[in-house]
């Protein structure tokens, strides 16, 4: 037998499907941004919209400088 949801939890889960089901790519890195516990910089977030928006590619490389988030701009992509 299940509980029923208060207000509160029937509006996290609409948030976690609308965050998780989002149709474009920039909604659904803004929904992983608005939880992630990382300030990622402007160019981050650029590299991983590039890496997103390229369906047609069987992957991305993700190459610049050391020490300029790789890490980060991954682990977006990855979630």
């Amino acid at each position: 037998m299940t509980l029923p949801l208060t207000d509160y939890q029937s509006k996290y889960f609409a948030h976690e499907l609308q965050r998780s089901y989002a149709n474009d790519h920039v909604g659904k890195l803004a929904g992983l941004l608005f939880d992630a516990q990382v300030e990622p910089k402007p160019h981050q977030i650029d590299a991983a919209l590039f890496a997103l928006q390229t369906p047609f590619l069987p992957g991305v490389i993700l190459a610049d400088e050391v020490g300029l988030g790789k890490t980060i701009e991954a682990g977006i992509v990855i979630s």
